[in-house]
């Protein structure tokens, strides 16, 4: 039997959304994927078992800089916030760019994103698709799913799913406090979607609060997760920033996620022109990992 041939790829872990290192979303980036095949980066995503693994190959359209490749332990997805920023981020780094404007090109299309670096920390804004504004929904199943009480849910902003990208279901519930009580049950909350949304395995459930005027708090719930909770969704952040600017007429805010996680996660929204979602980056390491190529 003919071993396969193994090619090296530079490998770069960062920090997504995070105040501080070892905080956010920690995300796995592979660098050079163009000869990795799809079923190698799925295995890769599995074995890496994080929320997302990321694989940066040339880009195909003349008008991004690279193809952004992002991969869960069970699918790949059309595009995801904290791996947008999170490869951005390794790729200017690699590039030895301090600040630039890139333009990644995803399986929904292209995003454009600022970033700002200094050494191993930095920032990085995106610019998310147009939002589409799906059906709205009644929740109160998928509280329940989720272990709160249905009846935190904010009677004036109904559960709907809006997508930049990648569909979200936004629950607002009025009180912060009810955010504590959920966890995770796969079969509860598969059992809550089903018949709810055409594919209920790619789907972020946002459950947000209000803590104060524009800040908010958040915990993502997903089927296709690792653990099925998320420690910062950018692709849903996004989404809840398209909605309040229709429904409150809000523009700016600030939301916390992960702090049950033990992955306290910091996101800004920022809609005054289209929707920009922005988080602290840091490079926590580099290294190289072998691939079967060809």
């Amino acid at each position: 039997m003919t071993a396969a041939r193994m090619a090296p790829h530079p490998l770069t872990f960062v920090d997504v959304f995070a105040a501080k290192p070892l905080e956010g979303n920690f995300l796995p980036v592979v660098h050079d994927a163009d000869e990795v095949s799809d079923e190698t980066m799925a295995r890769v995503a599995r074995r890496m078992r994080q929320s997302e693994t990321s694989f940066v190959q040339t880009a195909t359209s003349r008008s991004a800089d690279y193809r952004h490749r992002m991969f869960t332990v069970s699918a790949e997805l059309p595009f995801a916030g904290h791996p947008s920023l999170g490869a951005a981020a390794a790729f200017c780094r690699r590039q030895g760019t301090r600040e630039r404007e890139v333009v990644q090109q995803t399986l929904s299309g292209e995003q454009r994103l600022v970033v700002r670096l200094d050494g191993d920390s930095g920032t990085v804004s995106m610019w998310q698709n147009e939002p589409v504004f799906s059906a709205v929904l009644d929740a109160s199943g998928v509280l329940d799913a989720l272990g709160v009480d249905p009846r935190a849910g904010d009677p004036g902003l109904p559960a709907q799913v809006v997508s930049t990208g990648l569909p979200a279901l936004l629950i607002p519930l009025h009180d912060p406090a009810a955010l504590a009580s959920a966890s995770f049950s796969q079969p509860r909350l598969a059992a809550a979607l089903a018949g709810m949304v055409e594919d209920p395995d790619a789907l972020n459930c946002y459950l947000v609060a209000e803590r104060s005027t524009g800040h908010w708090v958040a915990r993502s719930f997903a089927l296709d997760t690792v653990g099925g909770e998320d420690p910062a969704t950018g692709s849903a952040a996004g989404p809840l920033g398209a909605y309040l600017r229709e429904r409150r007429g809000i523009h700016r805010l600030d939301i916390e996620q992960g702090v049950e996680m033990g992955e306290a996660s910091r996101l800004h929204v920022d809609t005054t022109d289209g929707v920009r979602v922005e988080g602290q980056i840091y490079i926590g390491g580099t290294g190289t990992i072998r691939l079967p190529s060809g």
